[in-house]
């Protein structure tokens, strides 16, 4: 039985898109490739599935070998996007499977759309022969067939009709030919001599095959947009596949809007809003090679490809782009891989690049092209500090309430930030200073007003608030300590009752409504606009003309290596949005501190001076990008067993001298959603050997089932 088995099937590694690191065997009559995507049975459920390695004759194997489900067979994934998830799933230390999963989301993706054409074949088992003259029509159907023509000159009941009868068979017809873009309609801005020089520069070392990754420099508002458009349509008219990564679902609106306005068409979105439907036939489209623009967050990289001819990654520096929950990764490096093994070009944009990629231009990594000079006639902002000693404790200084009157009086548009939702971050009892925090975490409830809610701001857990202190019991003793953007909404509308304002944050945006208040924006309907850190990301606001910083001295209190670059990075995108016109705009800063060495870069806007100063004090620290730091993050819900764990991986872990190991101790934030947290962090020269170290371990002994476990590789946080 099993000589003849072995004939008639044939046999495979396959490595479902399942949370599991190793490949499963199966059989199937049907022949497939390396890189099939087909589908199969684990635990009476149904997975995708790809096939890594082709048995030639029955392997030796003592279990039973389940079958290869009903595959059609239609959709394969290339080696190079195969090297690209072995790749990732060995940086990142996620199973192999759930790498997959990440390129292979939904089951369906593998079934032909609905919407699919279908072509008929003679049906091989059928003797239908010219003497059955009275079918003359089937019979001119049969012979238009042979001709491997799509029917068309035929009603669906008649050709149903003929593949009930047997006579005919159907199968799925998969268009695999381009969309035809009318490059006559695009209409892309003129460049400035600068701007085409540069654009020039790229495509010359483009040209040369270069295989850098190119980082495209440029202060806020030189046009670096225009510049990567004129890049697409290269590479459209070159009939690639285009990849615009971007860092916020909220930016993809406006950005979308740009883009039709030059291009005539819209491109394809990818993002975690987009319904299953949409992204089955974008999933399709890309993996059978057709032509498209995709811009999407940074799930977008797991996209298969199969004709890629570059990715750009705007605002690149991004802490968006870094996913924190598992599988943990960083979309914008996953990118320039992604882009080596597509043999593909990269191009990363940003007027504050991330550290990393400033060092990397620095030292040649990268090939390097800065636009130095502001589109048009536009200029620089001025950086003016607002002394707040002298104001007692006033959450606005009255100098700042003076200039603001004087703005609005002059009809000018001002953009206020205040990074920090809510209304209130501290609920305090003044008779016992009992704060209101979260029973599920080990942090402060944030009061919102709006809502009239206390919410806790990582797990997400609120509650109405009670005039009972749970201490103390006594009444009406609770005050809200500190400030929020809900606060400052409240105090700025008392001032400017009859102004038209609006106050944007994380929770109270709302994609469907957030492009007509953009609009409105733009038109200047709205004269003062109060928002959190979201509203310093890529908007393009004309009338914009002072900026007002609120918050500055709190936003350095945090356990972040990387504290001065974001603040640095914050403070430069944010001055961004002003000045876009001829007029010169004006950014304000609220601080106790004016003696702050940041702030004499940030007034002085010397970005380069200040990015060399900070790689001198990472060097010293031997911090990135002078080394790797991976994280390891373990959480449980017992303490006392979670700190005997972390013990015993420190141990197991001690065992090698190739890098540095920092803890165990409990995180900075150490009970989050009734889970307790002990952190490790690793400091290493050598790429993959921490990686390595960590498969050979057996966890799962250490860890015991009660204990999970979290690797960060290239950490951006550290709560």
């Amino acid at each position: 039985m099993d000589k003849i088995e072995s004939i008639k099937k044939n046999y495979y590694d396959v490595l479902p898109a399942y949370n599991i690191d190793i490949t499963l065997t199966y059989s199937s009559k049907q022949v497939f490739k390396v890189g099939s995507l087909i589908n199969i049975s684990i635990r009476k459920k149904i997975f995708p599935g790809c096939i890594l390695k082709i048995y030639k004759s029955k392997p030796a194997i003592n279990f039973k070998v389940k079958d290869i489900e009903q595959s059609h067979n239609y959709f394969f994934l290339s080696e190079k996007n195969i090297k690209f998830i072995k790749w990732f799933s060995e940086y990142n230390s996620i199973y192999l499977g759930l790498a997959l999963k990440l390129v292979i989301a939904n089951t369906n993706f593998l079934k032909p759309n609905t919407s699919n054409k279908y072509i008929v074949i003679p049906n091989p088992n059928n003797n239908y022969t010219n003497k059955q003259k009275n079918f003359i029509k089937e019979l001119k159907a049969i012979d238009f067939i042979n001709h491997k023509k799509i029917i068309k000159n035929y009603s669906y009941g008649f050709i149903n009709n003929m593949i009930n009868k047997k006579i005919i068979a159907k199968e799925v017809y998969l268009e695999t030919k381009n969309v035809n873009f009318d490059f006559r309609k695009i209409k892309l801005k003129t460049l400035s001599l600068h701007q085409n020089t540069v654009y020039n520069k790229i495509l010359d070392k483009i040209n040369k095959k270069k295989s850098k990754p190119i980082f495209l420099d440029g202060v806020t508002g030189s046009g670096k947009t225009e510049v990567y458009f004129k890049l697409i349509k290269y590479f459209l008219e070159k009939q690639k596949q285009v990849l615009v990564l971007i860092p916020e679902i909220a930016l993809s609106k406006q950005w979308i809007s740009r883009f039709y306005n030059a291009f005539k068409f819209y491109p394809l979105i990818w993002n975690s809003k987009i319904s299953q439907s949409k992204k089955k036939r974008i999933w399709q489209d890309l993996i059978l090679g057709k032509i498209h623009v995709v811009v999407g967050a940074r799930s977008a990289i797991f996209l298969p490809f199969s004709n890629l001819g570059i990715t750009i990654v705007d605002e690149e520096n991004d802490i968006s782009y870094k996913q924190e929950e598992n599988p943990i990764y960083n979309a914008r490096d996953m990118a320039i891989v992604k882009s080596k093994f597509n043999y593909s070009e990269i191009i990363l944009v940003s007027a504050t690049p991330s550290l990393e990629t400033f060092n990397n231009s620095k030292n040649k990594k990268y090939d390097y092209f800065n636009l130095t000079d502001r589109f048009g006639d536009a200029k620089n902002p001025k950086v003016i500090l607002i002394d707040m000693k002298l104001e007692k404790k006033r959450l606005i200084a009255r100098q700042t309430l003076s200039i603001l009157k004087k703005k609005i009086e002059a009809g000018k548009q001002i953009l206020i930030l205040i990074n920090r939702r809510g209304y209130a971050p501290i609920t305090v009892c003044s008779s016992c200073g009992f704060t209101e925090k979260c029973e599920k975490c080990d942090i402060n409830l944030v009061y919102h007003k709006k809502s009239n809610k206390l919410i806790c701001h990582h797990c997400g857990a609120s509650r109405y608030p009670n005039n009972v202190c749970s201490n103390c019991g006594k009444s009406n003793k609770k005050i809200s300590l500190g400030y929020g953007i809900e606060k400052v909404t409240e105090e700025i509308k008392k001032e400017f009752n009859e102004v038209n304002i609006i106050s944007l944050s994380s929770d109270s945006i709302s994609l469907n409504n957030f492009q007509s208040v953009l609009e409105d924006i733009e038109k200047a309907k709205i004269k003062i606009i109060i928002g959190t850190q979201i509203i310093s990301k890529g908007f393009n606001f004309l009338n914009l003309n002072s900026i007002f910083i609120l918050d500055f001295d709190l936003w350095f209190y945090n356990t972040d290596i990387r504290t001065n670059e974001k603040i640095f990075q914050l403070t430069q995108q944010v001055s961004g949005r002003t000045s876009r016109k001829s007029e010169t705009g004006e950014v304000y800063i609220q601080t106790y501190d004016t003696n702050n060495f940041l702030l004499n870069y940030i007034v002085s806007s010397d970005r380069d001076k200040f990015y060399e100063n900070e790689l001198l004090l990472r060097k010293k620290a031997l911090l990135p990008p002078y080394c790797k730091l991976i994280a390891i993050i373990l959480i449980g819900k017992d303490i006392n067993f979670l700190k005997i764990v972390s013990y015993k991986l420190k141990d197991k872990l001690s065992n090698f001298n190739y890098f540095t190991l920092l803890g165990p101790i409990p995180a900075p934030i150490e009970y989050i959603n009734n889970e307790y947290r002990y952190r490790m962090l690793i400091k290493t020269n050598q790429a993959f050997l921490v990686q390595k170290v960590l498969k050979r371990i057996n966890l799962s002994i250490i860890l015991k089932n009660k204990v999970k476990i979290k690797i960060d590789v290239d950490p951006l946080s550290f709560f």
